[in-house]
């Protein structure tokens, strides 16, 4: 087990009389003592701004800042550091590329029934704006693909491709490295959403050979409010303009009554205005301490985890879980749902009260695939998801809940 849980100082809650377990990390990871200490220490030392005062506090923030965005590129393994843009999260990094990315009158876009709201919608407003075609690839109830589906729909006017690389419902994860062939080959660009890959797998986007990925920091012990795009850098120098303002130009003329602006290359020119220069020191401290901890040994560590838990749902009566038991491509965790109790809401609530573990239910924002399996908008389902600092004592406290609520509703 990884030896990491004092790195979390909210893991010594108790509630109820309980120590916490938290199992909500595929919503919201936790995030341990040195990120927090780098994000105070900006605030504490240099709350300046970065790249654009000369002072000492300025300079200080503008290196720190700068030093983020280098170990967010060490992190993925990118070519350049300015292919890594400053973003909000994943969502404002998708609605980038789908805004932004100069596209042909003619062009289809594909996506997928699997996709975080935040991964199709953006790209159907798009195709709806500028009256574009839009495919959907229809997962498997398992949560997986069939390659063969995605060879038929990707062809030649296919220039953009929207995809999941692991799923936060199905938890699996997706043949990308044979789609992003399939589409190259077709001459189209790949937006993988990395949401939930990033943060448990090793990540090389240049191994990968994706074209764009979108990151949430929340979501790998990083910050709230901060998240990265990746982009080959000569997509990004490609791509028009997302914000502008302050910070994106080299030059701002006033000639014959007009107003005439010289724009910054990447990463500045989609990093518009003051920036959120605590949350990306935050960030790129989450991104060392990951690497540090090695990205091998978390995935390695989850599917341990992953692996007991599944074991003992599939044994449980009244227990359907959604999307595939093969650990082999699946991230750590399972979303189910009890055909004795009405509402996933009602599983969250009896085990955060009873059991102080505590679980996420809904939808998780992937409708189309819920509305796939015939599970309604009033029941939805319950969601379990590990991480670095989880242990076996948290996976048997929720399976010893599961057990009680089954055992009080059936």
């Amino acid at each position: 087990m990884l030896n990491v849980r004092s790195d979390f100082p909210v893991l010594n809650r108790t509630i109820n009389g309980r120590p916490i377990v938290y199992l909500d990390s595929a919503c919201m990871a936790l995030k341990p003592i040195e990120v927090v200490q780098a994000m105070n220490e900006y605030y504490e030392k240099y709350p300046a701004c970065g790249g654009r005062s000369i002072h000492t506090l300025g300079e200080e923030a503008s290196n720190a800042y700068t030093a983020s965005r280098e170990k967010f590129a060490r992190f993925l393994n990118a070519t350049h550091t300015a292919e890594c843009i400053w973003t909000r999260n994943a969502t404002e990094s998708l609605n980038m590329v789908a805004s932004s990315l100069k596209l042909p009158k003619d062009a289809k876009i594909v996506t997928s029934t699997l996709e975080h709201h935040s991964g199709s919608l953006p790209f159907v407003e798009r195709a709806r704006r500028d009256g574009l075609r839009i495919e959907i690839v229809e997962a498997k109830s398992d949560g997986t693909f069939d390659i063969e589906d995605w060879k038929e729909v990707l062809d030649s006017s296919t220039c953009l491709v929207s995809i999941v690389h692991s799923s936060n419902v199905a938890g699996t994860v997706a043949p990308l490295e044979e789609i992003i062939e399939i589409a190259h080959d077709r001459g189209a660009l790949v937006m993988s959403d990395d949401a939930q890959y990033a943060p448990h797998h090793p990540l090389d986007v240049q191994k990968l050979d994706v074209d764009f990925s979108a990151i949430s920091a929340h979501k790998m012990c990083g910050p709230t409010g901060m998240g990265v795009l990746y982009g080959k850098l000569e997509h990004l120098e490609a791509m028009d303009m997302f914000l502008v303002g302050g910070d994106t130009v080299a030059d701002v003329r006033y000639t014959n009554g007009k107003i005439v602006p010289e724009y910054l290359p990447p990463p500045e020119k989609f990093e518009a205005g003051l920036q959120n220069y605590a949350g990306a020191i935050g960030a790129g401290a989450a991104a060392e301490y990951l690497t540090r901890i090695g990205m091998n040994k978390i995935e390695k560590h989850e599917r341990a985890l992953l692996e007991v838990a599944l074991k003992n749902l599939k044994d449980m009566d009244h227990v359907k879980i959604v999307g595939t038991d093969d650990i082999n491509i699946k991230t750590g965790l399972v979303a189910f749902t009890l055909d004795c109790v009405e509402a996933a809401h009602d599983v969250a609530a009896f085990l955060n009260d009873q059991y102080s573990v505590m679980v996420r239910s809904g939808w998780h924002c992937v409708g189309p695939f819920h509305y796939q399996l015939g599970i309604r908008p009033t029941v939805g389902t319950a969601r379990a998801s590990f991480y670095l600092y989880n242990n076996f004592d948290d996976v048997e406290r929720f399976l010893e809940g599961l057990r009680a609520l089954i055992e009080a509703t059936s």
